[in-house]
């Protein structure tokens, strides 16, 4: 699943046109994102720069705060116990897929590891 503060309008096109397998749900306002600390807010030097490319937070979050999360990937087990988490302030560094790929691995007994922690140290 994966969590984004745009409208749904928008998250229904971005799945459509990437083909994307996996659960986009909306958070207006960033307000899952806000309760992790994970919100940042553009100076307005940097909403410019946005703008001067087309890119209009306002007009895709539907909201004037010009706020976006950072991105952070969660894994969750079954039990609400969180596995794994990463999270990088600079927007240009993101989970790589086959670190989640890993750790999802390891939580479904794969990887030759008897439990999910000797698992995880073997990778």
């Amino acid at each position: 699943m994966a969590v984004s503060p745009q409208l749904q309008e928008f998250n229904r096109k971005l799945v459509e046109e990437k083909g994307l397998r996996l659960k986009l749900v909306g958070d207006p306002g960033n307000g899952v994102a806000r309760e992790y600390g994970l919100v940042y807010k553009f100076p307005e030097d940097l909403r410019k720069v946005y703008l001067s490319f087309g890119t209009d937070l306002e007009k895709y979050n539907g909201d004037d705060s010009w706020t976006l999360p950072m991105p952070a990937r969660f894994v969750i087990d079954l039990s609400g116990t969180v596995r794994s988490a990463e999270i990088n302030a600079d927007y240009t560094i993101r989970p790589e897929p086959e670190e989640t790929l890993k750790v999802l691995e390891c939580l479904g007994g794969k990887g030759g590891a008897k439990d999910f922690d000797s698992c995880m140290k073997a990778a």
